[in-house]
């Protein structure tokens, strides 16, 4: 997503994959979304291997086709109430973080969908100009839909995480 210098979305609309975080204590179900182009596959879930010592929200490393991707529980780097448990419908998002893959473990992935940039507020209020890995909030289909930005939300520990796990 590209900001014009008045801080407004450049283009019309957005490309964007949306998927649903969770609470664990209340059924609340949260929907957020990151661009399509951040996205280079959804998988089903598959075997995760944990690794000591690593941060809370690292859920481990998996094999993808030959290479070792570190796999991140966005319910607890967003500070979700989790128990842990994964369900059936819980997708990996595989996602380009700089030059390297790393899976973005969610509870549901929902839709690709077109999201006009009418429809996405920038500078929301209520402090989140702070929270810099929030691009947007955009109203679609009756909802508010949180925009991330995949790289400023995974910070320093999470790229030498997943340096130390290509060893």
């Amino acid at each position: 997503m590209t900001l014009n210098d008045n801080g407004s979305l450049a283009g019309d609309t957005l490309q964007v994959v949306v998927f649903s975080l969770v609470d664990d204590e209340t059924n609340r179900r949260e929907d957020y979304a990151v661009e399509i182009e951040q996205v280079q596959e959804i998988r089903a879930l598959e075997s995760i291997t944990r690794v000591p010592n690593a941060p809370s929200h690292v859920r481990g490393i998996m094999n993808l086709r030959g290479k070792i991707i570190s796999v991140i529980d966005l319910k607890k780097k967003l500070d979700f109430p989790t128990n842990g448990e994964i369900n059936g419908k819980s997708r990996i998002l595989v996602a380009e973080v700089g030059n390297s893959l790393i899976g973005l473990l969610v509870d549901e992935v929902d839709q690709v969908m077109r999201i006009s940039t009418r429809n996405v507020e920038t500078n929301a209020a209520g402090g989140l100009e702070n929270v810099q890995y929030v691009k947007g909030v955009a109203k679609a289909h009756n909802k508010l839909i949180v925009l991330l930005d995949i790289p400023k939300l995974l910070n320093n520990d999470d790229m030498q995480h997943r340096a130390k796990g290509r060893k």
